[in-house]
């Protein structure tokens, strides 16, 4: 009876401990989610207003969420007294900045092909462009991937490390009033 008390106790004596940090976390969490969105916001401004192409505008802004995330997780191990799996955390950020100096995996390459991609004046959002054998106008490029939308509305994922590596045909340069309107490119390739 003993050793049932005794599992019972430390099972629960964990969910005790933390009981009374739950509305310091709860209120962590939701200011550091307003936070990350105001930040998100002001850089996303920032970076409209600066001269870099919205393809590495979008990469930034992936690689700064990221990091932005990673340290709120960090923070909230932190406050509910697991100091261990915060600095795990927030050695996540070290790593990254290791594999991205080391070049070694596909991940750091796909993010250095969109870097390189997104500063090409050949690839841009909006253009047309041709890989392999699907045609498409470019809708989004992050952190890893590049979409395209083909002419039936489907969207074909390749991550940018192909597409810097095999290349793709520039059909089209035409991008109205620098936005993508999908429906609007889907109906003008219809009347055609």
């Amino acid at each position: 009876m003993e050793t049932i008390n005794s599992v019972l106790k430390s099972f629960w004596q964990p969910i005790v401990n933390f009981w009374p940090k739950i509305p310091a976390v709860i209120l962590g969490l939701i200011i550091g989610i307003f936070i990350i969105k105001i930040l998100t916001g002001i850089l996303a401004r920032a970076l409209r207003y600066s001269r870099l192409p919205k393809a590495l505008s979008g990469i930034i802004t992936s690689l700064v969420v990221i990091v932005m995330w990673v340290l709120l997780l960090s923070e909230v191990a932190r406050q509910l007294g697991m100091s261990g799996l915060a600095i795990t955390i927030s050695g996540s950020i070290v790593i990254l900045g290791l594999s991205l100096a080391s070049g070694a995996s596909g991940l750091t390459s796909d993010i250095i092909s969109g870097i390189f991609l997104a500063r090409d004046e050949d690839f841009e959002l909006g253009y047309r462009i041709k890989v392999g054998n699907v045609e498409g106008v470019v809708q989004k490029v992050d952190i890893r991937k590049i979409r395209i939308i083909d002419d039936d509305g489907n969207v074909h994922v390749y991550p940018n490390a192909k597409l810097d590596k095999d290349g793709w045909e520039i059909i089209s340069r035409e991008v109205e009033d620098n936005k993508i309107d999908l429906k609007k490119l889907l109906a003008k390739k219809e009347k055609k």
